[in-house]
C-alpha cells in the first residue's frame, strides 16, 4: 500500500515536471533585413527551461507556418453599475475587517496562500489557461499561457498575424 503511494505520488511529480515541457516564454517578431522585401515576417518562439541550465534552442519560423489553438484576445465582460458597486462595498467592507482584526492575519494570508496554492495545482492538472502553438514543420505543440502573458494591444496583433486552428485550418 505504501509502495504504490509512493509510486503514484513519484509518477505525479515526473507527470508536472514534464508539464513544463515546451511553455512559451516569448514570442517576437525578427525585423527584417532591409534590402529583402520578399521575405516574409519571422516569429521568434523561446520557450522557457524545464530545469536549470537546460536552456531550450529558440525557433524561428515564418508567421503562415505558426498556428494558435485559440484566440489570445478575449473581449472583456461588461459589469452592470449596481455589480461594480456591490463589489466595491464588498471590498470596504473586508478592508475594514482586516483593519480591525489584526489576530487573522496569519489565517487571513495562509488562506491566500493555500488558495493560490490550490489554483496553481489545478492549473497543473487541467491546463485550463493555455493555448497550443503549433509550428509547421516542428513535431509537438508549444504551450502559451493565457493569464500570465502580457501581449501587444491585448494579443490582438499576434491574434491577426498568425492562423487559428478554429478557422483558417
Amino acid at each position: 500500500m505504501v509502495g504504490g503511494v509512493c509510486i503514484a505520488v513519484g509518477l505525479f511529480g515526473v507527470w508536472s515536471l514534464f508539464g513544463a515541457y515546451r511553455i512559451v516564454r516569448k514570442i517576437t517578431a525578427l525585423p527584417r533585413a532591409p534590402n529583402t522585401p520578399q521575405q516574409p515576417l519571422l516569429l521568434r518562439i523561446d520557450s522557457a527551461e524545464m530545469l536549470p541550465r537546460l536552456r531550450p534552442k529558440p525557433v524561428v519560423a515564418p508567421y503562415q507556418d505558426v498556428i494558435l489553438s485559440e484566440f489570445i484576445y478575449t473581449p472583456p465582460t461588461k459589469s452592470s453599475p449596481a455589480e461594480l458597486v456591490a463589489a466595491r462595498r464588498e471590498e470596504d467592507r473586508w478592508r475594514e475587517i482586516a483593519k480591525r482584526n489584526i489576530m487573522t492575519l496569519p489565517f487571513r494570508q495562509a488562506s491566500y496562500w493555500m488558495w493560490k496554492g490550490f489554483m496553481l495545482m489545478k492549473n497543473i492538472i487541467w491546463k485550463d489557461d493555455f493555448i497550443h502553438v503549433q509550428v509547421i514543420g516542428r513535431n509537438g505543440t508549444f504551450k502559451f499561457d493565457r493569464n500570465a502573458a502580457w501581449a501587444l494591444d491585448d494579443g490582438r496583433a499576434l491574434d491577426r498575424l498568425v492562423k487559428h486552428r478554429l478557422e483558417d485550418v
